[in-house]
């Protein structure tokens, strides 16, 4: 799929409040068929992506982006859009921001891309802690600590001055937790490495680009178990203003 921005999935940095808010996301999950990729790259790069960055020339967003799943089993979700809001109150309202009729003139029927989905989940998301960088490829890291808190907490306090020191090879990097929809089946937070090559990417989940974990971190305490689920994503599509 042909990508349209070489910019990476969050690596716009935005002017931060003295509390250092990194504003609220949404990801949403799709599983798109092979057959129907090209249709929905189509779709989603001619028509929807000049909506997405219409909202965000009007400051009612961030960012918008459209990430590809390597790897990964037919039943799996394929795809993820991202929407960065400022605010919850951005998030809250944002179901109003894709009248693409009165933005660009074409009836939303007609470029529709859900029938062209088979599945498709929405999570939405408060960025805790970022780094800002340049990267093609990241690993998604979905975890789900005994403490959520508690872990969100490290990232802010431990892991973030520790990488403002030493990235290890990343390009960027972020940490958030869920806020819709929480459950115990699924994990409540997330950290992201940006790489600029999917050979860095593939290197890091081996284990061949190490995290030199600080002495203070208490990771292994909070997820005994490691992450809950690691993917890498290719960004296909971030548009900012």
């Amino acid at each position: 799929m042909k990508k349209l921005f070489l910019i990476s999935f969050f690596s716009f940095s935005f002017a931060l409040s003295a509390q250092e808010d990194y504003g609220y996301f949404s990801i949403h999950f799709l599983n798109v068929p092979q057959e129907n990729v090209s249709e929905v790259a189509r779709l989603e790069t001619t028509y929807w992506s000049k909506v997405a960055q219409s909202n965000i020339d009007a400051g009612k967003q961030i960012g918008w982006g459209l990430v590809a799943r390597v790897g990964g089993g037919s039943s799996q979700w394929t795809h993820a859009f991202i929407n960065w809001y400022e605010t919850a109150e951005q998030m809250a309202s944002s179901n109003s921001n894709y009248d693409s009729m009165a933005i660009i003139g074409v009836d939303p029927q007609d470029i529709a891309t859900f029938e062209y989905v088979n599945a498709y989940g929405l999570t939405h998301w408060k960025m805790s802690a970022f780094i800002p960088g340049y990267a093609d490829f990241t690993v998604w890291n979905f975890a789900k600590p005994t403490n959520t808190q508690a872990f969100i907490s490290e990232q802010v306090n431990v892991w973030k001055p520790a990488f403002e020191k030493n990235m290890g090879g990343r390009e960027y990097w972020g940490a958030a937790f869920k806020i819709n929809n929480v459950s115990e089946d699924y994990s409540t937070a997330i950290t992201m490495d940006g790489y600029e090559t999917l050979a860095e990417a593939y290197k890091a989940m081996a284990g061949e680009i190490g995290n030199q974990p600080s002495p203070k971190s208490k990771v292994g305490e909070l997820m005994p178990n490691g992450f809950s689920n690691r993917v890498i994503v290719e960004t296909l599509i971030w548009l900012t203003n």
